[in-house]
């Protein structure tokens, strides 16, 4: 197979175990939190639930993949990244419920809406300042080989 199809079932794959995995913290929150009504909603159609959970993994983890390449610059890339995830977040977390969507009241919705936006883009920046971080922990370390070789 060819590298960019490989990295691209890496991501993928990258998606899904991310979705499956917030799926499953959230469900043992709500369960530690005594939510058991959500988790019952959760329980009764458990398959869409989880395949919902493993789309929106797919669409936020997955479309990572964007920053692995030259082109574009970075802040295309982090709004593809943004809309790509937010464009599957949004219908599946009203079409399964996650997030009510209440057509009367239209400034609820549009709140709730920037609320989860918010906290995607405050998950972002922080694997973004860990990835940046790992890079200079990289970069100060391959120049430490580079002065030993010297």
């Amino acid at each position: 197979m060819k590298p960019v199809v490989i990295l691209v079932i890496k991501y993928v794959l990258y998606g899904i175990s991310l979705g499956c995995t917030s799926f499953v913290i959230m469900c043992l929150s709500f369960f530690a939190g005594g939510g058991e009504a959500f988790l019952e909603l959760i329980y009764k159609d458990f398959a869409r639930h989880a395949a919902g959970a493993m789309a929106v993994g797919v669409a936020c983890g997955g479309t990572a993949i964007i920053y692995q390449f030259d082109r574009p610059c970075a802040l295309v890339k982090v709004i593809i990244h943004f809309c790509a995830g937010m464009g599957v977040f949004y219908p599946t977390a009203v079409y399964l419920g996650w997030i009510p969507f209440y057509p009367d009241k239209f400034l609820y919705t549009v709140l709730q809406f920037l609320a989860s936006g918010l906290i995607f883009m405050g998950i972002w920046f922080c694997f973004y300042l860990f990835n940046r971080n790992e890079a200079k922990r990289i970069n100060e370390r391959l120049r430490e080989l580079e002065r030993e070789e010297k």
